[in-house]
């Protein structure tokens, strides 16, 4: 999965370098998944009406590694394995990055390298170096 930033995150960094707007990057960032009745533009515009909820807990923190230069681009990866226990019966197409456990801003969105269908009490599972930030 290989993420987009979000309008509203553009929006910060961009105020915040060249506007002085203060802007306090969250300390903890969680990671959500959505459904495929979701498009690129809900997720680029930060709607959260496809976001699946019920499975077992909120959103997981998600950590990432030290960003490194691939192929001249800024990256990093997630450094460990995400569970999402419970999942419901649903076609899992994008996972969110987000500032928040629930409600909160989208800060990056991740088309899935395949939607999966889940069945009812699956594990979805991100594992480690799945969740990809470049920045050109």
């Amino acid at each position: 999965m290989a993420g987009n930033m979000t309008s509203y995150l553009e929006n910060k960094i961009l105020n915040h370098i060249l506007r002085g707007e203060t802007y306090t990057p969250p300390s903890t960032v969680y990671v959500g998944l959505v459904d495929s009745g979701a498009t690129d533009l809900d997720l680029e515009n930060g709607v959260l009406n496809n976001e699946i909820t019920d499975y077992i807990g909120d959103r997981k923190e998600i950590n990432f590694n030290l960003s490194s230069q691939e192929n001249g681009k800024g990256t990093s990866k997630n450094n460990s394995e995400i569970n999402f226990n419970g999942m419901p019966k649903k076609e899992v197409a994008f996972a969110i990055l987000c500032d928040s456990a629930t409600g909160g801003n989208i800060l990056f969105w991740l088309p899935a390298d395949t939607i999966k269908t889940t069945n009812i009490d699956d594990i979805y599972r991100l594992k480690e170096n799945d969740v990809t930030i470049t920045l050109d």
